[in-house]
């Protein structure tokens, strides 16, 4: 992988939907446009944690709408115990097991126990092989019925979460879900696809099972087998695919191992021997004759031509007999197909009374026909539905047991997932003739169930009381089932018609439906006519009969055609043109925007104007760029302006090139696009550019080709060239070089390319070398870190600063708002060999700059020991004077760094530099953070207690307001003055009373203190003792303190104009009593 590129390429996404209710699926989103994201590197680290339990599980539910473990689960519990193990010690299935990069190829005929043994296999790896995290393992279990859900996107989607969910989110599939999420969009094949890239490269191997590849319906099939083909190329992936023969070609796969899957008879020995223990009629035969244990051995598993299905329905067909002669019969009438084995089981059926017949042939009707698989309750339900009824009366409904009684093994259920299905697909085919009316009955029930007055208010619609209801939106679909019988219900859907808008909310917000969800569906209730559902849903017989027998308004006309162009109704199109009231233009941007090729060409010979602009999506052949190539290739032929600009995506060009389209691209510069259009209001403003973002190397290379300008500046981006830079894309940088891009270009926040590369958190040493060999210019200033050389120092890359120094960096530039220099920057983040190349190189360590002043601050300030004495012993004066500190002393004391301090001082710094409008002195700052280490050592090196400045003043004032008493003994020892005044307490005295600390005032009245000085906020020392009373005995006593030294009560002060008047507004009656014995005399203001 060394070398590889990969990278999500710009894409469209419309609305997604969450997974159904019970065993119902939600449905994968659609196409619409999103931002990129591009990974370069081999080795890509991902965040491993950080999210919750709950948020994991969101993710994880939004990502896949399948559930493969518990189908699993389900599979295997059926199987027989012992069963498969020829397959398990084959030695094509060792090889594959040690093989990575090898596909194994597993063939069977219908019946012969693919998916029972793909189960085996699964059990088996998990419980062998799977023993490291770095082993991946995950499989597909693939099912006709789940075609609307069973997409590309949404199966590799199910793949990585099943990769994930024993480990931690990766960020990226975090920031996926978050973007998707805000635009209620689900992830494109192409995220996907890269998600699952990025994740199998923290996999050392891969197992991979997908069973029943021949029930995974074409083209999606082919497109999923197309990138699993890619992947396998790239990663160690073991691929095991199970299918009918002939059904699927293996040639996307170059190294395939086949093996040939049947029923052993040893395996079916075992399951006929494991059935005869538990079917109570027969285990009661056999104990009146043993030797019919043998018989029926035999007899189900002779010639059962490698089927196992006809060994269970075999089986099937002698579990009901209830005496020895009517078990001998069956013995010996025992089918020897599938379709004689259906036809004996509907035999069975038959012979049942009529309510158990009926029962069975509704049920067998709906589960073989639904277009999904249908849940337990929803089964239920739907035959609890009556004719005539008009509401839901749930005790018609029969108990699931019964169903599966009288279908007699047609019906299984998965059980924990609850979900219903046929015993086989093959089953599906040989139903299809007993039920020719199917799709009318069906169509009948949804509309009867839509029209209960149970559920007429949507807005109060309960989904578990009412599951059919979800179902039921498919009731249009059936109705164009019904071929012949469709005009038969053109009632019907005029009456749903006028509930449509309100039910469609509904199903488009809960669960994903790819009929109601996407589309240009009307906005507004009143234009849901009978006509725009019937051409939606491709209604022909209806809509003719609509068109000749009724008149619609013009919009309703414009809505039917959009709809019906969009999903591909070329019949009811060329219906609607035929009216001289539709015009085509209505049309032709819908049939663009679902990809319908027939549609466009049908638009175009009715010659539809191709330069119509339609609001965001400009002209016809800007909306086709993004990806239809046959429909670009239409357009063009019939005359497409290829250099019209207008909607929010610029000309076609811009657009194929934010696709990364290759063959669009070509086409468009072919048939003359300039490459050169300015695109106003978008992104980038040029073709050159949205390639260069999507990463694609081709298109760059076309678009430069064809005379693309690589110096075009976009704001803010740049140009073509600092975007490569920022994507790693060393292909493209040098694309761009060689095409004479300049790399000297700067732009305001950014610089120029060279500060771009200089400054990313990836490897980007190839790119800086490729920038300066073009002659990049390492002294520019500009962009966020002024030079080159001060971003590379920023991200402590070695290297690079190395590369800029050879190249003739000067290591003496300032940015003067936040770094200073390089060497600045360098001492900032401790880094000791970037230090050591800058002064190498000549760095002055004097200089003042940026947000620390010198590069002897900012390693003080980062306590970083060895830069401080590297840099003095390069000459740093550490008296310089600048910045947040104002010297690199104030730094190291503001940090209680000791050893700095005691570097510094011994270097000559000056302990009584004063910065005055917060720290002070060095003094003051070692006092305020009472550190009494550093306060002796300032003191030893000359510091002067009595110095003003700062927030507090004195020392002495910081030491008094941290209740310090050893300092506050040692600076009075040191000749502290008790009576200064200044800062935000004015005295010393005054900071330890409002701090109500007994011991530092008794200390500072020792030491003569001034009890009457009137400062702060309270006055004098004895009015803010008052004031500040937090608890009565330590307050008595400081006042009592204050009295004994001399206070004057009778003092005027500030919030109180005495002492007295404070004690009494308080209710402080001892301190009142106290106060009026030192002579407090009551006043006016008392």
């Amino acid at each position: 992988m060394n070398g590889s590129i990969i990278f999500f390429t710009s894409v469209y996404g419309g609305f997604g939907g969450p997974g159904g209710l019970g065993g119902q699926h939600g449905g994968s989103g659609g196409v619409g446009i999103g931002a990129h994201v591009a990974i370069h590197d081999s080795i890509v680290h991902l965040n491993k944690g950080g999210q919750s339990d709950d948020q994991k599980q969101k993710i994880l539910g939004w990502l896949s709408p399948f559930n493969f473990f518990q189908r699993q689960n389900d599979i295997f519990e059926t199987c027989q115990e012992g069963t498969g193990q020829w397959f398990l010690s084959s030695q094509n299935f060792k090889t594959w097991l040690s093989s990575p990069q090898k596909v194994l190829w597993c063939e069977g005929i219908q019946g012969s126990g693919k998916t029972a043994l793909s189960s085996l296999v699964i059990d088996y790896i998990q419980n062998t092989y799977i023993t490291s995290p770095s082993t991946g393992f995950a499989w597909l279990y693939l099912d006709y019925k789940e075609d609307q859900v069973q997409t590309k996107a949404n199966l590799f989607a199910n793949i990585c979460h099943q990769l994930w969910v024993c480990k931690p989110i990766p960020v990226l599939l975090q920031n996926l879900y978050t973007k998707h999420l805000a635009r209620k969009t689900r992830p494109t094949l192409n995220e996907i696809v890269n998600v699952l890239q990025i994740t199998l490269l923290e996999h050392s191997r891969m197992y991979l099972v997908i069973d029943a590849l021949d029930e995974f319906s074409d083209p999606e099939r082919a497109g999923f087998l197309l990138k699993l083909a890619k992947i396998i190329k790239q990663f160690p992936v073991h691929l095991l695919i199970t299918v009918r023969p002939h059904s699927v070609s293996h040639n996307y796969f170059p190294h395939i191992q086949r093996i040939e899957i049947e029923a052993h008879q040893e395996d079916i020995t075992l399951y006929v021997e494991d059935q005869l223990q538990i079917l109570p009629n027969v285990v009661s035969l056999i104990k009146v004759r043993p030797s019919l244990l043998q018989e029926i051995i035999q007899a189900v598993g002779k010639d059962v031509n490698g089927m196992f299905l006809l060994a269970k329905l075999r089986m099937a067909s002698l579990a009901a007999q209830t005496n020895i002669t009517s078990l001998l019969a069956a013995i010996t009438e025992l089918p020897r197909d599938l379709t004689i084995a259906y036809l004996i089981t509907m035999d069975r059926i038959n012979s049942q009374s009529e309510t158990y017949k009926e029962l069975a042939h509704r049920t067998l009707m709906w589960v073989s026909n639904a277009i999904r698989p249908l849940s337990v309750t929803e089964l239920c339900q739907i035959l609890a539905v009556e004719p005539g009824d008009t509401s839901l009366d749930l005790v018609k409904a029969p108990h699931i047991e019964i169903i599966l009684a009288v279908c007699a093994g047609l019906v299984t259920i998965d059980k924990e997932v609850s979900v219903v299905r046929l015993v086989h697909f093959t089953a599906q085919d040989w139903l299809g003739s007993w039920f020719p009316n199917a799709h009318k009955k069906i169509a009948l029930t949804c509309f009867q169930y839509l029209g209960f007055s149970d559920i007429s208010d949507w807005r109060s619609f309960d989904g578990k009381k009412y599951p059919l209801a979800i179902y039921s939106q498919h009731c249009i679909e059936h109705t164009q089932k019904t071929g012949n019988c469709e005009i038969e219900l053109i009632d019907q859907v005029k009456q749903f018609a006028s509930k449509a808008y309100s039910w469609r909310k509904l199903w488009k917000t809960l669960w994903w439906s790819t009929f109601w969800g996407l589309g240009p569906w009307p906005k507004e209730q009143h234009d849901f006519q009978t006509l725009v559902l019937a051409a939606a849903g491709n209604l022909q017989s209806i809509t003719y009969h609509l068109l000749t027998e009724e008149q619609f308004d013009t919009r309703h006309y414009k809505c039917a055609l959009s709809l019906a162009a969009y999903r591909g109704h070329c019949e009811i199109v060329q219906l609607l043109l035929s009216l001289e009231s539709v015009n085509s233009e209505w049309g032709l941007h819908s049939a663009i925007a679902g990809k319908r090729p027939g549609i466009v060409a049908i638009l175009l010979n009715v010659g539809v104007d191709l330069s119509i602009i339609d609001g965001c999506y400009g002209s016809a052949l800007q909306r086709a760029a993004r990806g239809s190539e046959p429909i670009v290739k239409l357009l063009l032929d019939a005359g497409a302006d290829v250099n019209i600009v207008g909607g929010s995506y610029g000309t076609a060009l811009y657009v194929a090139a934010c696709s990364g389209s290759e063959r669009i691209v070509k086409m468009l510069l072919d048939a003359g696009a300039d490459p050169n259009n300015l695109n106003v209001g978008v992104m980038y403003n040029t073709a050159l550019f949205a390639a260069v973002e999507s990463d694609s190397e081709y298109v760059v290379k076309m678009l430069l080709d064809a005379g693309a300008d690589a110096n075009i500046v976009s704001e803010p981006y740049g140009t073509a060239l600092h975007v490569a830079v920022c994507n790693i894309s060393e292909h493209i940088v040098k694309m761009l070089l060689d095409a004479g891009a300049d790399a000297n270009t700067v732009i305001d926040y950014l610089g120029t390319a060279l500060h771009v590369a200089a400054s990313s958190d990836k490897s980007t040493e190839p790119i800086m070398k490729m920038l300066l060999s073009a002659r990049a210019d390492p002294n520019i200033v500009g962009g966020m870190y002024d030079t080159a050389l001060i971003a590379a120092v920023e991200m402590d890359s070695e290297p690079r600063v190395k590369m800029l120094i050879d190249a003739g960096a000067d290591v003496n530039i300032v940015e003067d708002c936040h770094y200073g220099t390089a060497l600045h920057t360098a001492a900032k983040n401790s880094s000791e060999p970037i230090v050591k190349m800058l002064l190498e190189a000549g760095a002055n360590t004097n200089i003042v700059g940026g947000m620390y002043g010198t590069a002897l601050q900012a390693a003080a300030n980062d306590s970083s020991e060895a830069i401080v004495k590297m840099l003095l012993d390069s000459g740093a004066d550490p008296n310089i004077i600048g910045a947040m500190y104002v010297t690199a002393l104030l730094a190291a004391v503001e940090r209680n760094c000791e050893p700095i301090v005691k570097t510094l001082l011994d270097a000559g710094a000056d302990p009584n530099i004063v910065e005055d409008s917060h720290y002070g002195s060095a003094l003051q700052t070692a006092a305020k953070n009472s550190s009494e280490p550093i306060v002796k050592m300032l003191l030893d090196a000359g510091a002067h207690t009595n110095i003003v400045g700062g927030y507090f003043k004195t020392a002495l004032h910081a030491a008094a307001y941290k209740s310090s008493e050893p300092i506050v003994n040692i600076l009075l020892d040191a000749g502290a003055y008790t009576n200064i005044v200044g800062g935000v307490y004015d005295t010393a005295l005054l900071a330890a009373v409002e701090r109500d600390s007994e011991p530092i005032v008794k200390i500072l009245l020792d030491a003569r203190a001034d009890v009457n000085i009137v400062g702060g906020r309270y006055g004098t020392a004895l009015q803010a003792a008052i004031a500040c009373i937090r608890n009565e005995p330590s307050s008595e006593s400081i006042v009592k303190l204050l009295l004994d030294a001399g206070a004057d009560p009778n003092v005027k002060g500030s919030i109180y104009k005495s002492a007295l008047q404070s004690a009494t507004a308080q209710g402080l009656q001892t301190i009142e009593r106290m106060l009026l014995e030192a002579g407090a005399i009551p006043t006016d203001y008392d």
